[in-house]
Order: structure tokens, then sequence, then C-alpha cells
């Protein structure tokens, strides 16, 4: 069970990928999707069909049907339903929001929770202080059991270990129990097992290598309390081997050939201020290896914390284009309150998406990345 603020649908491929190498099915749920529902349910390695996802959907719809449910309450329905017609080795599910209170947080036997980075992201459900968002985070912990643990914020070690001694639950911490760095091109982790060296991530930039570790150090532990045999060779292979749309991933097809042959695109479903802290790190990287302009397009919801988001890319962007989301409540150049911040980047606004990359064709050599929702990246793949 997977929560946190971000990196739980990385998390949760780079664990899919590796046990499919070692040959062990996944039921997967995670959210939202980028092109068709489907995507949210895989089973046993597939995403399903349409006459699986009707049939699921029928069946759920007749005995559902004397209750009022969310669409995610009646969605996660579907996937209990069809985790239950499909046995698998494992199942793998991503919290919606939150954690305690999350639709998904109905199971009640768990071989292990995982919980990434908690940072601010929907304070208007979640509450407005740290503390606040990780009680919720941390209401995914089972009672007796054992909990992985990304990076987290030092002020979070109290409240963490009070609700591990709460629930007699064990926690294994990154910088404590397991441990991941890069060194030039390898990337080293090591726990209590031993070390594990290798060079290829299947999902782009430097940020998921804290991913792949609490991949690795969720596979490792359950392993150690024999509920898994895996070799590192399929932990290897499988991080290599994962393929997730919208993280740091490049559009090749039409947009391409609305800008310069010099420029290229890249998507991103970056849409919280830490995210956003990160991926601008990526950019710096990339722009230190490959120098080019960055040409920003950002559609984001009304609800987010836009300026603590868009400070991010202070300096480093040479213009940030607002853009709306489609069927979303979005924010504009209105609602930044901090503009005089931006010296020397160009601030501008575009209808549509596809009239913002447009705009960007008389650039060369330019990096375009298009952030701020997952379902801006969803419009993005499907211009593309």
């Amino acid at each position: 069970h997977v929560a946190g603020t971000n990196g739980k649908g990385s998390t949760i491929e780079f664990l899919r990928s590796c046990l499919t190498f070692n040959q062990l099915t996944s039921n997967v749920f995670t959210s939202p999707h980028l092109l068709k529902i489907n995507e949210r349910f895989i089973i046993n390695d597939k995403i399903i069909s349409d006459n699986l996802l009707s049939s699921v959907i029928e069946n759920c719809l007749h005995f559902c049907s004397d209750q009022e449910l969310s669409f995610f309450e009646f969605i996660t329905a579907c996937a209990f339903e069809l985790f239950s017609q499909n046995i698998s080795d494992f199942n793998i599910i991503e919290v919606g929001i939150g954690g305690l209170h999350d639709p998904t947080n109905i199971i009640s036997e768990k071989e292990l929770s995982i919980i990434t980075t908690i940072s601010y992201d929907h304070e208007d459900l979640l509450g407005g202080d740290l503390e606040m968002i990780a009680k919720e985070k941390l209401g995914i912990v089972p009672n007796n059991g054992y909990v992985i643990f990304g990076p987290q914020d030092n002020s979070l070690k109290k409240i963490i270990h009070k609700n591990l001694a709460e629930k007699n639950a064990k926690g294994f911490f990154y910088e404590k129990d397991w441990f991941i760095e890069k060194d030039n091109d390898l990337i080293i982790y090591n726990d209590e097992f031993g070390r594990l060296e290798f060079t290829l991530l299947g999902l782009n930039g430097d940020y998921q290598i804290f991913n792949a570790g609490l991949c690795i150090a969720a596979l490792r532990l359950l392993k150690n309390n024999n509920k898994i045999s895996i070799n590192d060779k399929n932990i290897i292979n499988g991080l290599k081997n994962a393929k997730l749309h919208g993280r740091l991933t490049a559009l090749t097809g039409n947009t391409k050939s609305w800008v310069s042959e010099s420029s290229e695109i890249l998507i991103d479903g970056c849409h919280n201020p830490s995210a956003a802290k990160v991926i601008s790190n990526e950019m710096i990287k990339k722009n230190n290896k490959d120098s080019k302009d960055l040409l920003i397009i950002l559609g984001i919801k009304k609800n987010k914390n836009l300026d603590d988001f868009i400070i991010k890319f202070n300096e480093i962007a040479k213009e940030i284009t607002f853009v709306p989301i489609e069927g979303k409540v979005s924010s504009s150049l209105l609602d930044l309150r901090s503009k005089n911040l931006f010296k020397n980047t160009i601030l501008k606004e575009a209808s549509s998406l596809k009239e913002a990359i447009m705009s960007y064709s008389k650039y060369e050599n330019s990096r375009i990345l298009i952030c701020g929702s997952l379902y801006l990246v969803s419009e993005a793949l499907r211009i593309d």
C-alpha cells in the first residue's frame, strides 16, 4: 500500500517491473490515468481491456446501487472486485489522496506499506501544516506491520515514531536503514542485507533514484521476511525496464514539427512545490550537460499553491506561458502574486496548449517543459 506526496507512481512501476522480471504477477491500482481509465487497473501485469472494464463497472454498479459513492470510491470498489476475481502474487495499491480516510485504506491486511516523501499538497483536504498532512499519510501504517519510508523532513520525526509506537509497527528509514546515492554514472544502494550497484533506470531524472531505493528496500524486506524469493539480477533488470508516461519524458510525435529541430519537448506531471523543486534541479542538471533555453508551459489547478510552485523556476526559465487545463478551473497569470520577482523571465498566457507550443516555434535550441498537472500531461500526449 503506497502513500506519500510525490513518487508513488514511479515507485509502484519499479516494483511491478522487478516482480515481473522475477516471474511474479502483480495486480496494480493507481491514479490518475493519462489517456484511458483502463490504465488505473493492471491485472496480472496487463492493463485491462475495455470488455473487462465494462463488465466490472456493470457488476459494481449493481451491488453499489443503493449507495452514494464518489467517483474514486466507485473505481476503488471496481479495483478490489477485479483483484478478488483475478488472483496474483502481489497486489500493489496507490492511495488516492492522503491515506487515513482514503477509500483504499479499507485493506485489512498488508504485507508492507510504503510512504514516499511527505510534503505540501492538497492542503484544502489534508490540512495546512506538514504534521496534519503527515497524520493522513501515516494512516496507512498497519498494526504490527512494516513501513518503508522515503526521505522525510526532520520536523516529522517525532510524529512518525509516535505513530509507529502506537501501532507497534516497524519503520525502515532512508539514511538510517537504507541508503542510495549516485556516484557519476553508478547508482549505489546499501542496507543491512548488502550492497547493490547498477547504472540504469528505466525512468528519467536523478530524483528517480530515491523511488528506486524505496523499491529495493521493499523487496529486500519482503525477502528477509520470507514473503518473496528474489535475486539482485532481477531487481536490476526490473529497475532498468520500468516505463511510465509523464515523468520527465519526451514528446516525439506531432508536436515536434511545431518547434525548431534543435528544440526538445518534455512533459512532467509535477504539480506541487516540492515536485517543482525536484524538476527545476533536473532542468539545471540538463542545462549543465546540454545548454538550451528553458521555456515552460504551465497548466496548474486553481487550488494549488501557485507562487510557491512557480518560484522554483525563477531565474532558470527564459519564458513561462500559462495555459488553461481542459475541464478544470485553472490558475492564470492574474493569480500570481510574486510577478515582481521575475526580473529575467517573461511571463505570458496562451489560450491553449497547442497555441503555447506554437508560440515557442521561433526559438532555436530550446528545452520546452510542459508541467503543472497530470491532466495537462494527458492533453499533451493526446495532441502528440
